[in-house]
């Protein structure tokens, strides 16, 4: 971390007020309640809606948002209004809103209101060199992992081979061969956009994670049939939940295998890209209360596991019982 990230406002500086375009700020005095949040809640036998909450003495009162313009005159077209329209579609990116907050990126211009490391860019822009050597040999070539990647394009003949597809690339783009640069900044562009993905793709190994654990836990709890009943259906259910997070990533990963077309349609690819991030993202926020649960877990039989096996088993049952996906339920 820089000192300019850590550094406070010296006193008596100025401070800049949030912009009423970029943050949310509201006019109604209703807003400035404490505790105020927009989040989505889950309803009685119905899926989750967006709500907003204000603290009380005796917990927490929540209003729709149908009723928080009635009750707040909040008027059609209004700045408030169309903060509230802007909310509502925050959430799909924003576990929840408080007024002030910044509206999310993904509303704004597009890009992620959230970050990746620089590893995963890395892993980005070497899934795709692979491919513009794939495409070159005519031969797929698939890899354990993204460790084995790296050691693989670190062999100097695989370096040769890729700076050949750099210019075979360029030729074939329309450009000069010895335009390797112009193929490097469409690589560049696209991993830009795909690191998210690769982000996203490590945290839905986490539900694959879960999967196997329920194995092992059916060996466990095999003397208490509540327990073996509650993980058998969980382990039905999770085949869905698997397919939902994987589906949209395997569909861009054959997006991405075809590089060439990829390459040729770099800004029309990143608006797939980016759709694919905002679902899979938003599914994710669904389970990482349940991921944070079973991360520590060890493979034993214990209060935690038990505890980590219903909330476990109270998701799935609630996404999958009608055979409705998560995916839907962002639109």
């Amino acid at each position: 971390m820089s000192p300019s990230d850590t550094e406070q406002p010296a006193e008596g500086s100025p401070t800049v007020a949030p912009s009423r375009n970029t943050h949310f700020v509201f006019e109604s005095r209703v807003f400035q309640a404490p505790g105020a949040n927009f989040r989505l809640v889950e309803q009685l036998g119905g899926p989750k809606e967006p709500m907003y909450g204000v603290a009380m003495a005796e917990g927490e009162a929540m209003l729709t948002l149908k009723q928080l313009r009635a009750n707040f005159n909040i008027q059609a077209g209004s700045h408030d209004d169309q903060l509230i329209e802007r909310a509502e579609q925050g959430l799909k990116y924003v576990p929840d809103i408080r007024p002030g907050d910044a509206i999310p990126n993904e509303i704004l211009d597009g890009s992620a209101s959230w970050t990746v490391s620089r590893k995963h860019k890395r892993i980005a822009r070497e899934r795709i060199q692979i491919q513009l050597i794939n495409w070159m040999g005519g031969k797929p070539m698939e890899f354990a992992g993204p460790d084995e990647l790296k050691a693989f394009l670190e062999v100097p003949s695989v370096r040769k081979q890729l700076r050949e597809a750099f210019q075979k690339a360029a030729v074939q783009l329309g450009l000069k061969a010895n335009d390797s640069e112009a193929v490097i900044e469409r690589i560049e562009s696209l991993a830009r956009e795909l690191c998210y993905i690769e982000a996203l793709r490590e945290r839905c190994d986490q539900v694959k994670r879960i999967r196997e654990m329920l194995e092992v836990f059916t060996k466990q709890y095999y003397n208490d049939p509540r327990a073996v009943d509650e993980i058998g259906r969980c382990k039905k259910l999770i085949i869905e939940g698997v397919r939902e997070l994987f589906t949209p990533l395997a569909l861009l990963d054959v997006k991405i295998a075809d590089v060439m077309n990829a390459l040729q349609t770099v800004d029309e690819l990143i608006g797939t890209v980016r759709e694919t991030r905002d679902t899979v993202h938003f599914i994710l926020m669904q389970w990482d209360p349940v991921i944070a649960q079973w991360q520590p877990l060890e493979a034993v039989r214990s209060k935690a596991a038990d505890k980590a096996i219903n909330v476990l088993y109270k998701l799935l049952a609630s996404r999958f019982r009608t055979g409705k996906s998560l995916m839907n339920k962002r639109k």
